[in-house]
Parts: C-alpha cells; sequence; structure tokens
C-alpha cells in the first residue's frame, strides 16, 4: 500500500481514497475551487488561499480560529477584552483619538470596527518592536565602550539614592511637599 507522503514525493497522480493529496498539493498551489450553483469550479482567490493555509495551521496546533468581517462593530467591553485591558483603559483610548469609533444608534454607546482595532495592535507592535531595537542599539553600544562599566550593588543602591534626592529637591522646588 502506498503512504500518502510517498505519494506526495514521487509525483504520481492521486487515486481515489486519497482526497487529502489532491487538497495538500492543491494548496501548495494556490489552486482551489469551490463549485457554484451550476455545477462549475470557480476559482478561490489567492489571498482567501492563503487565509485557510493560516486557518488549518492555527487548527493543527490546537488553536482556534474565528472569521470575522472587519467591518464588525464591537462594544468597547469587547473590545478591550480583545486587546487585553480593562474597559476604562480603552475608552481613553479612544478619548485620547488613539482607535476611531462610531457612535450607536442612542447616541450613548461607542462601537468599533474589528479592523481599527487590529490597526491599532498592528501600529503598538511596530512601536514596542522599534524600542526593543533601540534598547539592543543602545545595549550593544554601551558594550562597545571602553570606559563603560558595570556598576557593583553598593554603587547601584548609591546612585538610585542619588535620582531620588534630586528628583525629591525638584519637587520641593516646585513647592510640591
Amino acid at each position: 500500500m502506498t503512504t500518502k507522503d510517498e505519494i506526495e514525493t514521487s509525483g504520481e497522480p492521486p487515486r481515489k481514497g486519497l482526497g487529502y493529496w489532491r487538497i495538500s498539493e492543491a494548496i501548495r498551489q494556490n489552486q482551489l475551487f469551490i463549485l457554484g450553483e451550476d455545477k462549475k469550479e470557480l476559482p478561490i482567490p489567492a489571498p482567501l488561499v492563503q487565509v485557510i493555509k493560516d486557518a488549518v495551521s492555527e487548527l493543527m496546533s490546537n488553536k482556534s480560529v474565528e472569521v470575522v468581517s472587519s467591518e464588525l462593530l464591537i462594544t468597547t467591553q469587547e473590545a478591550a477584552d480583545y486587546i487585553g485591558m480593562s474597559r476604562p483603559t480603552f475608552v481613553q483610548l479612544l478619548t485620547d483619538g488613539k482607535i476611531p469609533y462610531t457612535q450607536a444608534g442612542d447616541g450613548k454607546h461607542r462601537r468599533i470596527k474589528i479592523s481599527d482595532l487590529v490597526e491599532y495592535q498592528r501600529q503598538e507592535q511596530v512601536k514596542r518592536d522599534a524600542a526593543f531595537a533601540n534598547f539592543i542599539r543602545i545595549g550593544q553600544e554601551m558594550m562597545a565602550d571602553p570606559d563603560y562599566f558595570e556598576p557593583s550593588d553598593e554603587e547601584l543602591r548609591r546612585m538610585i539614592k542619588e535620582v531620588r534626592r534630586e528628583n525629591a529637591e525638584r519637587e520641593r522646588s516646585k513647592g510640591n511637599p
């Protein structure tokens, strides 16, 4: 009996009962079709094939997959839960204009498009990546500097006390206790 792996590597045409081979080969070649009402094959566009590949990959890793319209409007609580923060913190992002929103029919409740939420997450990830790259660059520069020194625990404690003292003096000079 020939296994699926042997067929996939041999280049032989698929035989009856080996539908998996046909599907996996079609996905590799971005040639998926659906049957229309008239029983004619309609090609699935390459971007949608990629979505299917990604979904299958996630499902194979025992992760859940949910497909929603990018125009879907959700509540502030749902949006806050989606990005993992409290509702008041999320509402502050809306108030600060960091994420667009619309008012619901009653004019009291805000609704957020999923696409705007995903875009906000993407922008925040870009900022985190840039900050991390900058942190790495600074660390590399410090390590390359011949005058760089690594303070002892005692020196660190002394430096922290000095910074705290300077901050306290600055607050007192502003009139803050």
